[in-house]
């Protein structure tokens, strides 16, 4: 009776555990895909934190890891992006255009051995849109080649 009963005990706090877990869970879909990652989302300081490589090469970014500055590289196009761990700040240029320093709610940050990069961050630096539904905590990034063209203006019409 005893091995049933610690059995039984076992089988419950497992599946309490799985259900803990399951809720910690962060889904990233990138126009409707989800994103391919060594390692789980997860949330940091209300923002959630994804590995950089998973992020950039899926949003078509060539990434760069410097790692005696610990700095980020980034380049898709004319754009370059670079970000540094504990800094938060997100410099984008496009070359032979301007640049532009965003300040991050949560700066990149190194945990268990991978850079973590804020997802709305990057996507919207890679000029996507970003869209968050809390009740199913997932991140739905939506890419400008999948984005609907903006309606044109029509003039208005003359009668004749």
């Amino acid at each position: 009776m005893k091995k049933l009963l610690a059995f039984v005990m076992a089988a419950v706090i497992s599946l309490s555990t799985t259900a803990v877990f399951a809720a910690d869970e962060v889904a990233v879909k990138i126009d409707g895909k989800d994103l391919a990652t060594d390692v789980p989302a997860q949330i940091i300081d209300d923002r959630t934190m994804v590995p950089m490589r998973a992020i950039f090469e899926t949003l078509g970014a060539n990434v760069q890891w410097a790692a005696d500055s610990q700095a980020i590289f980034a380049t898709k196009g004319a754009k370059l992006i670079v970000m540094k761990i504990g800094v938060k700040a997100l410099a984008s240029t496009v070359i032979g255009g301007e640049s532009q320093t965003t300040e991050l709610d949560v700066a990149p940050q190194i945990v268990d051995d991978r850079t973590l990069v804020p997802v709305r961050a990057i996507s919207e630096a890679l000029d996507c849109t970003v869209d968050w539904d809390g009740e199913t905590r997932t991140v739905t990034i939506t890419t400008a080649s999948t984005q609907p063209a903006p309606e044109a203006e029509t003039a208005p019409q003359t009668a004749e």
